[in-house]
């Protein structure tokens, strides 16, 4: 018999992913359910995410704000598409977004800081996770190279750094998005001119059990 935390995380995920009206199948819930057990379990050690987080609550502002992101992929990221997760922290959002579209794109979790590292390779292997990597650096580095269809960055502090600082990574065609909560717009809309980005779109959403506000920023290189 799976254990209560097991079965209250999958009930949670479920009900969650009907609320956003994004169905998965019984082995990415599977995926998801055991990404989050370890997240638990893990985060008594290394501070992957604030201490004494509900369960509900990590399953909502981590999980389920991760795949938020799903229906707008769907529709920019062709097949076998590059992503760029910058500063992927435990894994959000590029892991679950992984799991839950696990042939779809080619994903790279950008996240320099050691232990989180070492959690994210862990749980990639342990889920048996394939095209998806881990690059131990920062863009300022200079150790990512290549160029990506889409870039994500969570929780953006500065959009406008954010956006200079991936600049060379992107082309004329690749999409960034700036995944935001509330009070994270900036004052930015769409047409706004930001250096060499301009905006061509803003999505709301708000998370399934805290009706939190959500905005996806979507910028496309402007020459």
């Amino acid at each position: 018999m799976p254990g209560t935390s097991e079965q209250e995380a999958e009930q949670l995920l479920r009900r969650g992913l009907e609320l956003l009206g994004l169905p998965l199948a019984d082995g990415p819930v599977a995926q998801l359910v055991r990404y989050c057990l370890e997240l638990e379990k893990w985060n008594r050690k290394v501070n992957l995410i604030a201490k004494n987080t509900p369960l509900p609550e990590i399953i909502d502002k981590h999980f389920l704000d991760s795949l938020t992101l799903v229906p707008i992929l769907d529709r920019l990221l062709p097949k076998g598409g590059t992503l760029l997760d910058v500063g992927s922290g435990a894994g959000f959002p590029g892991l679950p977004v992984k799991i839950a579209r696990p042939s779809s794109w080619q994903i790279t979790l950008l996240e320099p800081r050691e232990r989180r590292v070492i959690f994210l390779r862990h749980v990639i292997r342990t889920l048996a996770v394939t095209r998806i990597a881990v690059e131990p650096s920062r863009i300022e580095e200079g150790r990512v190279t290549g160029e990506y269809q889409l870039i994500t960055g969570r929780a953006v502090a500065d959009v406008p750094s954010f956006l200079i600082m991936v600049e060379i990574l992107a082309t004329s065609k690749t999409y960034v998005i700036c995944m935001q909560g509330e009070g994270g717009r900036q004052g930015l809309g769409q047409g706004d001119r930001v250096g060499a980005f301009i905006c061509v779109g803003v999505e709301e959403t708000r998370l399934p059990f805290s009706r939190a506000p959500r905005f996806l920023l979507l910028f496309r290189r402007a020459d």
